[in-house]
């Protein structure tokens, strides 16, 4: 397994890099699997880890006609969040996120997780109503939330367009 530390990364990017082991095998198929899973996107992938981690169940095939890590966890979507208000949904998808926090350092392997945070812009003063429902039962559920000021957004983003004559006004 390749080591990626910091010390390491350095000193690999400053040579050929000739002794840099590759990360993925390219094995031929073999007869039989005790499992295959079919999309090697982020369920697929976490399906597999998770047989090998927690049940001890390696002999796994995962079939992707793309690339491995495609789909929700492909760099392209905020899917993996915890803004559920339910408290079953809450619960599951904040342990989620905390799997997410600490796989790099287990793996040993940047994943390029960036934990970000999202912003609504709202237009109506009944949107700002129903948000506020929902971020209040988000807060009953533990996730950091809050409600920030047209101010506090006009910092954040200046090249927004705020003038009160717009189709769709921000409120």
């Amino acid at each position: 397994m390749a080591n990626y530390s910091l010390f390491n990364l350095l000193r690999q990017g400053f040579s050929s890099q000739p002794n840099w082991p590759a990360v993925w095998r390219h094995p031929e198929p073999k007869k039989n699997y005790d499992v295959i899973i079919i999309g090697g996107g982020g369920h697929g992938l976490a399906t597999a880890y998770f047989l090998a981690k927690n049940h001890g169940i390696t002999n796994v095939a995962v079939l992707e006609r793309g690339y491995l890590g495609c789909g929700n966890v492909g760099r392209n979507t905020m899917a993996i969040r915890s803004d559920y208000v339910l408290e079953p949904n809450a619960n599951f998808f904040k342990f989620s996120m905390q799997l997410w926090e600490s796989l790099s350092t287990e793996l040993n392997y940047n994943i390029m997780w960036s934990q970000r945070g999202i912003i609504y812009l709202l237009h109506s003063y009944f949107e700002i109503e129903m948000l506020t429902n929902v971020l209040n039962l988000m807060d009953l559920n533990d996730n950091p939330v809050r409600m920030i000021s047209v101010d506090e957004i006009k910092a954040m983003e200046p090249n927004l367009d705020f003038s009160s004559n717009m189709h769709f006004p921000i409120v």
